[in-house]
């Protein structure tokens, strides 16, 4: 069983994350040579760029990513803070600060990717929202499943003033839960300003047959990144969800996902940049107590 989790805070737990985020778009079997681009800057760690072109959904080989185009971010003080990215060695399309370089995002500027490539320019804007800090974590069992399966669980404040906006991305042993299935994200509706007491935003479903099949396991170590996204971003995040549960009778038909990109010459990008505030929990390590909670 998937973890299929999508928050809205005003009902807490309706449905049920390039370097981190693994961002899977449904396109269709004609939508190939098309510009793509993943672009994140957050408050803690560098920014990248990915820029790669499309392929058909029935390829299994790594999106081919494209080399040698010029790519800036810049805000908007006066003047304007602007870094120019160097691309990777190791992976084609791949683009970073250079080494010994750092640029890191403000919470309340705005943030441009500009990308030149082929004659094209490729641009997008998006502003920084700072994030209320995260208070704890905890990890322990579920309701859902009767007990079988460990959650981890956030408490904090929410902001006061409505359109406020969340990711929470998992790690456990340092590495990031990632792929559409564990995307967890929320809006502030209808529990503007409250606590959040025990909002379960990850649950560790798996076939109880299969012990291995289990992420949280005794002895790992937990850490959960709050962060703050855009109201574009969130409902991008929110169609990729609906993309990621097609395929039933009264499922979303699949479709290209709006981008915030934009081409000089008018073709279609497909892709996301995203701004991040980032608070980071306290670590939880699975001990005996913990394990124990588990229905066996």
């Amino acid at each position: 069983m998937k973890n299929k989790i999508y928050i809205v805070l005003a009902s807490l737990l309706v449905l049920l994350n390039a370097c981190e985020d693994v961002v899977d778009i449904k396109l269709d079997e004609q939508d190939v040579n098309m510009i793509a681009v993943e672009a994140k800057i957050t408050t803690k760690e560098n920014p990248h760029v990915f820029l790669y072109k499309t392929q058909r959904v029935s390829f299994a080989e790594p999106f081919p990513g494209i080399s040698d185009a010029v790519v800036t971010i810049s805000d908007n003080s006066v003047p304007a803070k602007t870094i120019q990215l160097v691309e990777s060695d190791d992976k084609p399309g791949l683009y970073f600060p250079a080494e010994n370089e750092e640029y890191l995002g403000e919470p309340g500027k705005e943030y441009t990717v500009t990308i030149s490539t082929n004659g094209t320019i490729i641009s997008a804007t998006e502003a920084l929202y700072d994030v209320v800090p995260i208070d704890s974590i905890q990890v322990h069992s579920s309701l859902r499943g009767e007990h079988r399966f460990l959650g981890v669980f956030t408490y904090g404040n929410e902001t006061p003033g409505l359109g406020d906006y969340y990711k929470w991305d998992i790690y456990v042993n340092d590495s990031l839960i990632s792929g559409a299935e564990y995307l967890v994200i929320a809006s502030d509706e209808l529990v503007d300003g409250n606590y959040i007491r025990g909002l379960e935003i990850f649950t560790d479903f798996h076939d109880i047959n299969k012990p291995s099949e289990r992420l949280l396991k005794l002895g790992d170590k937990v850490q959960v990144k709050q962060t703050s996204i855009s109201e574009f971003a969130y409902y991008y995040y929110y169609q990729m969800l609906n993309q990621s549960q097609s395929g039933g009778m009264f499922s979303v038909p699949p479709a290209n996902i709006k981008s915030n990109f934009t081409a000089s010459d008018g073709s279609t990008v497909v892709g996301v940049f995203t701004t991040h505030d980032v608070s980071t929990s306290n670590v939880v390590i699975i001990d005996d107590a913990i394990e124990n909670q588990l229905k066996k």
